[in-house]
């Protein structure tokens, strides 16, 4: 049976954090907040335990949108991935709108997208419940689960979305009606959870307000509407109506494999021979598969005569969105979790995804703490999408990358660059 999580002014924790106060409106007599809790908790430690799989999607995973009756875009909205349509016809918007992928227009492939998309949203409209949550869902951090409305789901403000180091995990929201959310309002992802992992099933049809940056795919019975500045790293699939675009960013979302994987065997002892008791012989020369058991052989020198069995923590980057963009100027931002090599970190941006510009290089130190970095770029072009993505560069020029992302000047030239800085 479903847990019940309703939010009130009882600050009630989800996740370890406080969520934003809600009125309880029409519900029922409001719980005391040890109840609540209470409550809540169970409800987050089912759904973390549950383990379910993902929403299989099918031919599904090449396309960023995919609409039933229509597909209209004003402005220079950006999709990277495909575009398509079934069983309508009518794609208007394109340009200026762009798309980085194949248009496809009622022809075989949008026809089976449509059927694979039937598919899951059944997969996801069917599953269990785990928790039953309140109309807004600002202010909550959840972990992985399934999560009911039997009416609408609203977002007023944050969502936190955690992983609890499980890339795997897997979120489900189900809303009986719609799915609205309010101008500026954000899903973030913290504790390794993924976008290509959160699915949100809308029973009629879908609004992100202005500047949302939303998070997930949306696959909803009627119709999807993103209002001005909108971005969604996800898709927007609409079984029936329309996708309606207006200056936005949807950049379909794929699950990578943590680079954090497990040490091989320790080797015999390499060209550090076999040295004494805390020395620091070398390890053999193994590797190790990204995320899954490394071969015979040591990543590092060991401290004992046997050869090293310790694996070297890879760094996890990831891109943030650009804040204080105006005509000619922007604000880019990440989080770098260094690992145990450091290294240094830096933006890339220009025009395309050759990039060609790059900010200063800092150094990240080690360490699995994860550390935030910003940097101002300056007299860029007006009207123009840039694209940009965070790097660190480790010991002997190996370099790891956060995902492309882009962003919209509004109206002067050229490139200064404030030294970026790292709060911890």
């Amino acid at each position: 049976m479903a847990s019940t999580a309703t939010p009130s002014t009882d600050a009630a924790r989800v996740g370890g954090h406080h969520p934003r106060a809600h009125s309880p409106g029409t519900h029922r007599t409001r719980r005391t907040f040890g109840v609540l809790a209470a409550t809540l908790l169970a409800g987050a430690a089912l759904a973390s335990s549950a383990g379910a799989a993902t929403v299989g999607l099918g031919t599904l995973g090449s396309f960023s949108v995919l609409g039933g009756s229509t597909v209209t875009n004003t402005g220079p909205s950006v999709l990277t991935g495909d575009l398509g349509l079934s069983p309508g016809t009518a794609i208007t918007g394109f340009p200026p709108g762009t798309v980085n992928g194949t248009v496809h227009a009622n022809d075989g492939v949008a026809l089976q997208a449509q059927a694979d998309l039937v598919t899951a949203y059944n997969d996801a409209a069917g599953r269990s419940s785990d928790v039953t949550v309140s109309a807004d869902l600002a202010g909550l951090t959840l972990t992985s689960g399934t999560y009911t409305s039997a009416t609408s789901l609203g977002l007023t403000g944050d969502l936190t979305l955690d992983g609890q180091g499980n890339p795997d995990a897997v979120f489900v929201f189900q809303a009986g009606t719609a799915l609205t959310t309010a101008s500026a309002s954000r899903v973030l992802l913290i504790g390794g959870a993924q976008a290509c992992n959160v699915f949100w099933q809308v029973g009629s049809s879908a609004t992100l307000g202005g500047a949302t940056t939303f998070v997930g795919n949306i696959l909803a019975l009627q119709s999807i509407s993103l209002v001005t500045g909108a971005t969604i790293d996800g898709r927007a699939l609409a079984r029936n109506g329309a996708v309606t675009l207006d200056t936005n960013v949807i950049t379909r979302s794929v699950c990578t494999t943590p680079p954090d994987g497990t040490g091989g065997t320790g080797g015999t002892g390499g060209t550090g021979g076999t040295g004494g008791t805390g020395g620091t012989g070398t390890g053999g020369t193994g590797t190790t598969t990204p995320g899954g058991t490394g071969t015979t052989g040591g990543t590092t020198g060991g401290t004992d005569d046997t050869g090293g069995t310790t694996a070297v923590r890879a760094p996890k980057v990831t891109t943030g969105a650009a804040t204080g963009v105006g005509s000619d100027t922007g604000r880019l931002g990440g989080t770098v979790r260094p690992g145990s090599a450091g290294g240094t970190a830096s933006f890339e941006f220009g025009r395309t995804r050759d990039y060609g510009s790059r900010t200063p290089a800092v150094k990240t130190g080690k360490g699995t703490k994860t550390i935030r970095l910003s940097t101002r770029i300056k007299r860029l072009k007006a009207d123009t999408t840039y694209h940009y993505r965070l790097v660190v560069t480790g010991p002997g020029g190996k370099r790891t990358y956060g995902r492309d992302r882009t962003f919209r000047t509004g109206g002067s030239t050229t490139t200064a660059l404030r030294r970026p800085n790292f709060a911890g």
